[in-house]
């Protein structure tokens, strides 16, 4: 059947760096311009559901990581490839296309790498060769080492702490031993990233169905009142009620203005979104 790929027996994921064309005015905005909701080459045939592709670009004469995608899946038809995709981004056309996880689409941004260049190491290289000056070897799909592909992810994610403004920090706040915990951020960087990116789906559903963003609470909408695309997103069940591993979707969130955040948060458990709500009623029929 096109598009399918051939049953294959379990095997650890691989990373592979890919090279990504970026013009300089889809530079300057990448995040608008692009989206890594798929990546579209003529080189992904070896890809497989699970990988991990690296996007990078050599610009002046520097590295830089523009995006990350977790692979969901990897077709060979333009046709299945587009049905899989939700984005507004033009569609770029290509042989094979491999599709991101759904929950973990990242927007692109811009990560220099040059001076990581001596610790990255293709695992079709030899053990201990570094790929340092020679940059172009980045051209097309190159796979990692287990120790490159560590230091990729950590140099993501750590710039992704960095760059973290109180906004997004306080849209994945779980509560508030959060504020006092700061560096919590920082051991839980992976987590927090990947909350973040349902966020991001949560606000395309509120928008699709209220062309704004809304609390499901009490309607409080922050651009109706003040102009400011802003919402919080609250954890139904707490992450620390987990035990063990624990799939989050979209559905586990929901959106909530700053006031009823707070308002769950005064008693443990927190309060359900239905209670919530009943508390909002009776409270708005008193005269």
């Amino acid at each position: 059947m096109p598009g399918r790929r051939s049953a294959t027996p379990y095997r650890r994921s691989s990373h592979f760096t890919l090279y990504w064309k970026v013009t300089p005015e889809e530079r300057k905005d990448l995040a608008a311009s692009r989206t890594t909701a798929y990546v579209a080459s003529d080189a992904l045939a070896q890809v497989m559901p699970g990988d991990v592709l690296w996007l990078v670009n050599i610009w002046l004469g520097d590295l830089y990581l523009l995006g990350r995608v977790l692979v969901a899946t990897v077709v060979d038809s333009t046709e299945v490839a587009q049905q899989l995709v939700d984005s507004d981004i033009p569609w770029q056309d290509a042989d094979w296309y491999a599709i991101s996880n759904r929950y973990q689409v990242e927007p692109p941004r811009e990560v220099l790498m040059t001076p990581y260049l001596n610790q990255i190491h293709f695992a079709d290289a030899g053990a201990g060769v570094p790929v340092s000056p020679v940059i172009a070897h980045f051209r097309g799909l190159r796979a990692l080492d287990a120790d490159t592909a560590r230091l990729f992810d950590d140099v993501w994610y750590q710039q992704a702490a960095d760059a973290q403004d109180t906004q997004d920090f306080l849209e994945l706040t779980e509560d508030d031993r959060a504020y006092n915990e700061g560096r919590v951020v920082l051991r839980t960087l992976r987590e927090r990233q990947r909350s973040r990116l349902l966020v991001q789906e949560a606000k395309k559903r509120s928008r699709r169905r209220h062309h704004e963003l809304r609390c499901e609470a009490c309607g409080f909408s922050f651009a109706s009142t003040y102009g400011v695309d802003y919402i919080e997103a609250h954890h139904a069940r707490q992450m620390a009620s987990f035990s063990g591993e624990h799939q989050t979707t979209v559905d586990d969130l929901h959106l909530l203005c700053a006031n009823c955040h707070r308002v769950v948060h005064t008693q443990m458990p927190p309060m359900s979104l239905q209670a919530l709500k009943h508390l909002i009623q009776e409270h708005r029929k008193k005269p």
